[in-house]
Formats: C-alpha cells, structure tokens, sequence
C-alpha cells in the first residue's frame, strides 16, 4: 500500500492530527519525480534541461533539498486519498510537518494537523412541534384551475359603447390626485392599464373604475397610507379624478372539444377535472411535506449548540455572493441597480448575507451530526441503493443522458452519491416520523392565506404612490436629458 494512517487524534476546536507512513516504494516513486522536475528547471552551465544527471542535481542543490521535494511531491499526490479514508472533512488547508529524518529507500513518516467540520451539540429530534398542511382537493380548487386555464387563453374585444365596466375588465384610465387642491408627486399618470380588481391600484379607486362607461369620468376620496414614503402626503386624505379612456372584456372559451385538445387532448372535461385534481393532491403533499420540514429544520437551527469556524461561514459568504452574482449577469443587471430597486442598503445587503451563511451552515453540520448519529438507522441496504438508482434514471428524460448515469453509478463516486442521498432521505423519513405533527384544517389555511393577502395588498398599496412618483422621475430626468441635448445642438 501507498501509505498507512498510524493514528488519528482528535485534538482542541475540531483539529485533528494524523500520522501518516509513505511507504519506501511510493517514496522512491516520488524521488525520481523531484529529480525530473529539478532537472527540467534547472539552468547548470554544460547540461541541458531535462538531462541533468541526478549526481549534478545533487551537487549543485543538496541531497536534502531533493528529498525534500520529494517528501512535498508524496504528501501532494496522496492527501486527497488519505482525507478519504481517514473519513474527516477539512475546512481549511492543512498544517504538514515530517515526522523523523527523510532518508532514501526507508518510508517517511508526516503529521497532518487539519481543522475539520465540527459537529454540533443537536437538539433532541423526537416530538418537534410541526404545522401539517390539509391534502384534499375541493371543487372549487378544481373548478378555479379551469378558469385560470380559460383565462391564459382568453381573448380581449372592446366592450360596446353603452355596456359599463365590471370587475375584471381591462381599462385604459387617467387619474389624478390633488390633497388640499393641489397636485401631488406620483400621483398623476395618463394611459394607466390596469386588470380591474386585481389589486394594481388603491382598492377606492378600482371600486369606484366599476360601472363606468367609456369617456365617463368619477371622483373619489382616498386616504393616504402612513407609512409611504412621502411623508408630506402619509396619511392624508386624497382626492382622485378618474377618466376612463378603454375598456375591454376577457372572452374566456368554452370547455369544449378544440380548448381540451390545446390542454392536451383529454376526452371530456371530466378527464381534464381528474388531471388536474391528481396534480393538485401531489402538490398538496409535498407542501405539507415541505412545512413539516421546513417547521423541524427551523426548531433544529434554532436551539441545537455548535461552535462554528469563521472560516466555514467565510466560504459560505463567497459560495452565496458567487451565485448571486451569476444571476444578476444573467439578468444584465448591476448590484448597485439591484440595490436601488429594492431600497437595500449596503449594509442590510452584507448582513441579510452573513445570517443566510450562518443558516445554512448551522443546517448543513447539523444535518452531518444527525446522520453520524443515526449512522445504523439510515445506512441503506443494496436494494435501496438499486432503488434509487432506477428511480433517477426512469426521471431523466434523454436516452443519451440515462445512459451517462448508468456508466456514472458503476463508478465508485457515483455509488458514493447515491449512497449519501439515500441516507439523506432516510434521514429525513425519521425526522418526519417523529415530529408531532399539529393538523391545520383547510378552513384555518384559507383564512391565513386570506390574512397573508390583505398583508401584502398592505404593503403594495403604501408603495403605489411610491412607485408611480419614480416613475414620474424617470419621465421627467428623461425629459430634462432630451432639453440638454436639444439646447447644446
């Protein structure tokens, strides 16, 4: 063999010290590498590069300056293979020292001093309080699908000249706002579209948009948010003139033969409602089984113990912001854009980073800690593995990429990975079992979604005003630009 591990010593703050034995023959193997490679560097008035004789070498650099390269050359080449068996995972480079004297022909001994991931102090896993979310599809859930189905596919005509808007129409608006009779920053806009009773504008004035017909106009009082940004205008009442310029209605299509073959040639409607229902019961279950462990994962972070190295948290930073830059590129967006949109400072931006890092560290050993812990319940047996194998390849649409797979889960990495994800899963199948699980009904989860929408409606309506007076900057800053450019021809 290449090398033997002779011990293993956990030391102080998740350091650990090996004592590795290169064998003689792998050594000398290296020896003769450090000759090539002095050799092919070297510059020795008389010899050529790449033919120096190694008694030349030994002269002119020392007998212990080759060997020391070739003690480098040993622990280089076999390191990554001596962290796989000793089975620690290191954080950081490693700390290498001899051990002894480095003599030809004998093995040669080294200390490897690393720091490792920690492991945490995990709270206990059995009875965590979790929401279960309800599973049965309704009616009404089915029967909304269909409509939204109907309306991707809806046309728009204009209304006739005498028919009022209703709820749902398309409308071409003015509107302007006054407080005290006077105008007010972003609180004017011409030719505005909006999806009448969507929520795109304050609740007031879409109200007050239904019944009228084209050309009409109507006035209505609309109290200003406290907590826009404005705050000449937060919190006081306003008054808006509305006018309408369009009007157009959504034509939704029959369910019929022509609209369920677009939907992928069902037979009848009853056929498209047991589609649908079978897509809305699996979404259903992997909500609940999300929130479930979204619920444990949370209580886990947040009261299991671990000292974590800097360093960990450091990686995680640079890993995030790397990702996070590729899709602003993606996007063709700068940070600095990004930042202004969102109203993000610098700052916040670092921190909200640094919590996310920390987060996903305290997950990630938390999680390495629980299957080192649970080791003999969730190591798979060949079944298991063959299982899981077969079920990625039947997911995997090219027959060109099932093949790839195949080759790759004969490799032992590849039956090193499958491994690993099954016993993640069986990790994760245990944490579920043992959680105690608090049922919400579906008339609880309709209310909390009701309750999240008027929240979020909240927050739209205090940025509207907000939004439209950026808008109206943006218009007049072009409008100044295309001054400049005309005065200076």
């Amino acid at each position: 063999m290449s090398y033997s591990i002779k011990s293993q010593e956990k030391l102080e703050k998740n350091k650990v010290k090996l004592k590795v034995e290169v064998s003689d023959g792998y050594f000398k193997k290296s020896l003769g590498k450090a000759y090539k490679d002095i050799s092919e560097k070297a510059k020795i008035p008389g010899f050529r590069k790449g033919r120096i004789p190694y008694e030349i070498i030994d002269i002119n650099y020392g007998k212990e300056y080759v060997l020391s390269e070739a003690a480098n050359i040993s622990i280089s080449e076999l390191y990554p293979e001596i962290i796989e068996s000793s089975d620690i995972k290191p954080i950081d480079y490693p700390k290498v020292d001899i051990d002894g004297e480095i003599v030809e022909n004998k093995p040669i001994n080294f200390l490897i001093t690393v720091d490792v991931e920690p492991e945490a102090e995990v709270a206990e896993y059995k009875g965590i309080k979790a929401d279960g979310l309800p599973t049965d599809v309704e009616e009404e859930e089915i029967n909304s699908q269909i409509e939204n189905l109907r309306n991707r596919f809806a046309s728009l005509e204009p209304i006739d000249e005498n028919d009022v808007s209703k709820k749902n129409d398309i409308a071409t608006i003015d509107f302007k706002g006054t407080i005290d009779g006077k105008e007010f920053e972003g609180g004017s806009y011409n030719d505005y579209v909006l999806d009448i009773g969507a929520g795109m504008l304050y609740k007031e004035i879409e109200e007050a948009l239904v019944g009228l017909k084209k050309g009409e106009e109507t006035n209505v009082s609309v109290k200003m948010p406290k907590e826009i940004e404005n705050k000449e205008i937060a919190g006081k009442k306003a008054e808006f003139n509305l006018k309408m310029k369009e009007i157009k209605r959504k034509i939704l299509p029959e369910v019929d033969e022509e609209f369920l073959k677009n939907m992928g040639d069902f037979e009848n409607a009853e056929a498209l409602k047991e589609f649908i229902k079978n897509n809305l019961k699996e979404q259903k279950e992997n909500a609940r089984q999300n929130k479930i462990f979204s619920d444990i994962v949370k209580y886990l972070v947040d009261n299991s113990k671990i000292d974590i190295p800097k360093i960990m948290i450091d990686n995680e930073i640079k890993e995030l912001k790397h990702d996070f830059e590729h899709k602003l590129e993606d996007q063709k967006i700068t940070k600095e854009q990004y930042l202004s949109y969102f109203n993000i400072t610098e700052d916040k931006f670092e921190k909200d980073f640094e919590q996310r890092a920390l987060n996903n560290v305290k997950e990630y050993i938390i999680f390495n800690t629980l299957e080192n812990n649970l080791k003999k319940e969730i190591e798979p047996d060949a079944k298991e593995i063959e299982e899981e194998k077969e079920r990625i390849i039947k997911n995997t649409a090219k027959a060109e990429d099932k093949k790839k797979l195949e080759d790759y889960f004969k490799t032992a990495i590849g039956e090193k990975n499958v491994k690993s994800s099954v016993r993640r899963k069986k990790l994760v199948d245990i944490l579920i079992d043992n959680a105690k699980i608090n049922e919400i009904s579906a008339e609880e989860l309709k209310k909390a979604s009701e309750q999240k929408n008027e929240d979020n409606a909240e927050k739209a309506k205090k940025s509207k005003i907000d939004s439209t007076k950026k808008a109206a900057k943006t218009s007049k800053k072009s409008q100044e630009d295309e001054a400049d450019k005309t005065s200076d021809k």
